[in-house]
């Protein structure tokens, strides 16, 4: 069932909502976006939550950061992380309604935000709009959520004779192929794509057979998610339900 829009704006309007509970994989996203940032980019942090990675972005050398997203409290809760950064600006968007940004941005960061769309047409919509805004050369790097993604690590979890983990019911998740294929037949082919397999595989997959209690904060996800672990394995995309696609202007 397709999720209401007006809904899901209400939940992140919530001030107890927080956008990512497992902070290891907060962390580890922002980290996956940050390296592929140059200093001095001009960059556009849509849907920029509770700024997490606005601040991660602004330390860049040079960097310039402009964090929009539809709800005042995500963007209340930004601004205090943000707190003495002069790098930094802050504007209320709803994409879906008229808006005014500039069209010189270096880079895009889209780190979970498109899934809150609940329509294909809308996320499509939303994407074309952030091509736009990109300088010739500009890249799009969304970090998203993979249908093929869950399916492959909820695979792996009934192998095990676990039950699945399901798409929580504010998001909708991108079908990989029909994605890459709808930004290539508008001339923006894929750059890249990459993900976190080795971390999902292990919190997800691995230690819900060693400990049934849910614990996010636990040493054993703090280990999964060392670069070191993600490079030995080297999973990448693969049982990755949040994926990084960058897109070229």
């Amino acid at each position: 069932m397709t999720a209401d829009l007006g809904h899901i704006l209400e939940y992140w309007d919530r001030e107890d909502v927080e956008s990512m509970y497992d902070k290891h994989l907060l962390n580890a996203e922002i980290e996956l976006i940050r390296r592929r940032l140059a200093p001095g980019l001009k960059i556009l942090d849509a849907g920029c939550g509770e700024g997490e990675g606005t601040l991660a972005y602004s330390m860049l050398p040079g960097a310039k950061v402009h964090a929009v997203d539809f709800s005042a409290t995500r963007l209340r809760k930004a601004a205090a992380c943000v707190a003495g950064r002069d790098n930094v600006t802050f504007q209320q968007v709803d994409f879906l309604k008229p808006y005014r940004l500039d069209r010189d941005f270096d880079a895009i960061v889209s780190q979970r935000f498109l899934i809150n769309l609940p329509a294909w047409e809308l996320q499509g919509r939303v994407l074309l709009e952030l091509m736009d805004h990109l300088k010739p050369g500009g890249r799009l790097l969304i970090l998203e959520g993979s249908q093929p993604g869950v399916d492959e690590l909820n695979g792996f979890r009934a192998a095990c004779g676990l039950e699945p983990i399901p798409v929580k019911w504010h998001n909708l998740f991108f079908d990989d192929e029909v994605l890459v294929a709808f930004m290539r037949e508008r001339g923006h082919p894929l750059a890249e794509v990459d993900g976190l397999g080795a971390y999902f595989l292990l919190t997800r997959g691995v230690r819900p057979l060693l400990d049934a209690k849910l614990d996010w904060n636990c040493e054993f996800n703090r280990r999964a998610a060392a670069p070191a672990v993600e490079s030995a394995l080297r999973l990448g995309a693969r049982f990755s339900r949040l994926k990084l696609w960058v897109f070229r202007k």
